[in-house]
């Protein structure tokens, strides 16, 4: 009886590659290493060649790579390079490591900034991503925050040696333009890391300067508006503050006066008016700005109009092409005359936010006045009068530049009419601070008129859900909230108010994936 093994059928598979000199007399090699049996026989060295490799990749490399190499350019953005020294005029600085970000220990990274002008950049960025931030910035980015000349900018921002400042601004732009592209949005902590970084090694560099370079006070706007939609509210309110500070530091608020600044005549060059156009523009943005979140806050304001001498932006055509050779008027004369538009959204968005603050102003001042000797003839006064020029900036703005659900819905234009509308609830319910001190139908009365204005935010908001996330204004939340705070504290003004702020909350939830403005109101109410 055969053993089992005898028993099962030999196996036809190779026991390896032949070697040379089977394969060159064409003779079966049982492949035995480190010589065959034929090569034994012949007596003749038995070579073995190495075997040749499949061309191409193997199944899932290219994956594989490309997995890797996404893992790579996240680890270089993540690391970056430490920081040395920076060396000055006056000697060496040395640059503590310090940590911003969600939790503080997320920025505790340190970062290599150059200490010269002719150093490396801070992290890594390839000539197709540096292209792609870039126009990212100006196509989704500059309509809300145009401070920037396009041309201007175009022409240091691949400069090898940029100043910390224009460098920071640089870094401050990217951050925010990868925060418009899904695509990119993993970027944001690392950009956003470096510009926080970059602007504390300039402040540290100016430790004792009084005139900042405008790149400066630009990246420290373009920041605050990062942070007030992607981070906290309070990062942005503080890196907003520091904009402020800076601004009032150098009269910006005074650019026009000549007196404080010999340079600013009509006659200087084109860079120089599109430099000055700049500043205004940062100027009018900050103070934008301000009204809009201190109002939010109930806050005190930072900028006194009354001292403002520094006229109204130029046309954004004007602006690009830097025929800037016609002024602008001032601020108050475009108020006073009420019936022609401005001709642009950003002198428009001046106008309604200085009203705004002429609310907030009003309600500050009655509070104030209650305490001390109550109600006073004043208090009517100031609040007729400007109750009708909110109404007549409400209207202006219905009558021209319109929102219907029928056209093609411009973000600005439905920013302008929701902060109008919202100026009129905000000025009616300061009559219910002073309530116990007036009659019944007063009251109403002003509850009526602002419960329209609220409904007209309504059907506002509604146009919300035609834009992308990315063409949706970054303050179009403020408004809308301010709408949903009446419907919450007037629920029995109407059956029909818990359903609409219903649809109110509706709406700033569909925000607050992408603007944390609204992520404390984004909670349903049962």
């Amino acid at each position: 009886m055969s053993s089992p093994s005898s028993e099962q059928p030999q196996s036809r598979k190779r026991p390896g590659a032949a070697c040379a000199e089977c394969r060159r007399r064409k003779m079966r090699c049982d492949g035995k290493q480190p010589q065959c049996e034929n090569c034994v026989n012949a007596g003749v060295e038995c070579i073995f060649n190495p075997p040749n490799s499949r061309r191409g990749p193997k199944k899932g490399h290219l994956k594989s790579l490309q997995t890797r190499l996404a893992n790579l350019e996240n680890r270089l953005l993540e690391q970056g390079r430490e920081y040395s020294t920076i060396t000055t005029s006056t000697g060496n600085t040395y640059i503590q490591q310090f940590s911003h970000g969600p939790d503080g220990a997320q920025l505790n990274m340190p970062l290599h900034i150059p200490g010269a002008p002719a150093g490396p950049g801070t992290i890594p960025v390839s000539d197709l991503l540096h292209a792609e931030l870039d126009q990212l910035y100006f196509d989704r980015v500059h309509d809300f925050v145009p401070i920037i000349h396009t041309r201007r900018y175009l022409s240091w921002t691949k400069d090898a040696d940029k100043d910390p400042s224009r460098r920071s601004l640089q870094y401050a732009m990217w951050t925010i333009a990868a925060s418009m592209s899904t695509q990119l949005d993993h970027l944001c902590i690392s950009l956003y890391r470096s510009a926080r970084q970059l602007l504390e090694v300039s402040s540290l560099a100016n430790n004792h300067a009084t005139v900042y370079e405008t790149e400066y006070v630009q990246a420290w706007l373009v920041l605050s508006v990062y942070e007030f939609t992607r981070h906290t509210f309070s990062r942005g309110w503080t890196s907003a503050g520091q904009c402020f500070r800076l601004v009032q530091l150098m009269n910006w608020h005074r650019i026009d006066i000549i007196e404080a600044d010999p340079g600013l005549s009509v006659d200087g060059g084109t860079d120089k008016r599109i430099c000055t156009e700049e500043k205004r523009r940062v100027f009018w943005m900050a103070y934008v700005l301000d009204r809009f979140v201190c109002t939010r806050l109930e806050t005190p304001l930072t900028f006194d109009e009354r001292i403002i001498a520094t006229r109204l932006p130029a046309t954004e055509e004007a602006f690009l092409t830097g025929q800037l050779t016609q002024p602008m008027g001032f601020l108050p004369e475009v108020i006073a005359a009420g019936d022609s538009v401005p001709q642009t959204w950003l002198t428009e968005c001046i106008v309604l936010a200085t009203l705004c603050g002429h609310s907030l102003l009003h309600k500050h001042q009655t509070t104030a006045e209650q305490m001390l000797c109550g109600v006073s003839n004043g208090f009517w006064q100031r609040h007729q009068w400007l109750e009708a020029i909110l109404a007549k900036w409400a209207r202006i703005i219905s009558a021209t530049q319109p929102v219907i659900a029928t056209r093609p819905i411009d973000p600005m234009l439905l920013l302008l009419n929701l902060v109008a509308h919202s100026n009129l609830l905000y000025h009616c319910t300061v009559v219910d601070s002073v309530s116990l001190a007036m009659g019944n139908e007063v009251v109403l009365g002003y509850r009526q008129r602002a419960w329209m204005a609220a409904q007209e935010i309504v059907r506002l908001t509604r146009m919300v859900s035609q834009l992308s996330f990315f063409e949706i204004h970054p303050f179009t939340p403020l408004p809308v909230m301010r709408c949903a705070k009446f419907f919450m504290v007037h629920q029995d003004l109407d059956a029909s108010c818990p359903l609409q702020l219903q649809e109110v909350l509706d709406t700033l939830h569909h925000l607050a994936g992408t603007n944390y403005l609204c992520q404390d109101w984004a909670v349903p109410v049962c």
